[in-house]
């Protein structure tokens, strides 16, 4: 599999530590609800600036620093959370803010995603990809699922997601291991792509495609 070169960032809650954030040990209720997507804008932008990666972060100070850009850069609408535009849009900001030699375009096409994803990967950068919403049936409750891998190498389905961003962090031909809800899971690429023609949408289920800056 190909993965990422550093450890993935981790957050310290108590003894434990996480596989990424979780927008599920916010302070505040509306990033608990739907702040997924800052989540892994931050882990991104972690990623990006913390060298070798080997130290886990306070949980206190990672739940400041995701409101302060919450404020700043990722408004979330109550319910919906942050399109790919929007989410794009601040990245590109910090980007700018922080000298940061990369430009973020939301949505790429269906032929080129897992092309586009191996690429990010090959230049040791997690890629931010949207589990969409049911459309235009969004009143349907059609979920894609997550699985758990086993000491043993197979797979086990333990959890499910609709309307939801997460961190790829691996990919081989049939797998993308991820990070989401602070946990690793992995996704089956032809599942996602069946997911996203049966139940939803390219407009929606995408990535944030991050290549390096003119300037």
């Amino acid at each position: 599999m190909l993965t990422l070169r550093r450890p993935y960032p981790r957050v310290r809650k108590n003894d434990r530590l996480t596989y990424g954030g979780s927008q599920m040990l916010a302070d505040t209720a509306l990033i608990r609800s739907c702040g997924c997507g800052p989540v892994a804008a931050l882990d991104l932008l972690h990623y990006l600036s913390d060298g070798d990666g080997a130290a886990p972060l306070p949980l206190e100070s990672y739940n400041k620093e995701l409101e302060s850009l919450c404020r700043s850069y990722f408004p979330l609408i109550p319910h919906a959370g942050i399109n790919g535009l929007m989410l794009a849009l601040g990245l590109n900001r910090i980007f700018r803010r922080r000298h940061l030699p990369y430009h973020a375009v939301w949505a790429i096409s269906e032929n080129r995603l897992w092309e586009r994803v191996r690429e990010m990967l090959l230049r040791d950068l997690p890629v931010i990809l949207s589990i969409g919403p049911n459309f235009p049936a969004v009143w349907k409750k059609d979920r894609l699922p997550l699985y758990s891998k086993r000491e043993n190498g197979s797979f086990i389905r333990s959890s499910s997601a609709k309307s939801h961003y997460v961190s790829v962090t691996g990919l081989d031909d049939e797998w993308a291991r991820i990070s989401s809800w602070g946990r690793e899971y992995y996704i089956n690429r032809m599942e996602y792509d069946d997911f996203v023609r049966r139940h939803s949408s390219r407009i929606f289920s995408n990535i944030l495609y991050i290549k390096p800056s003119n300037r």
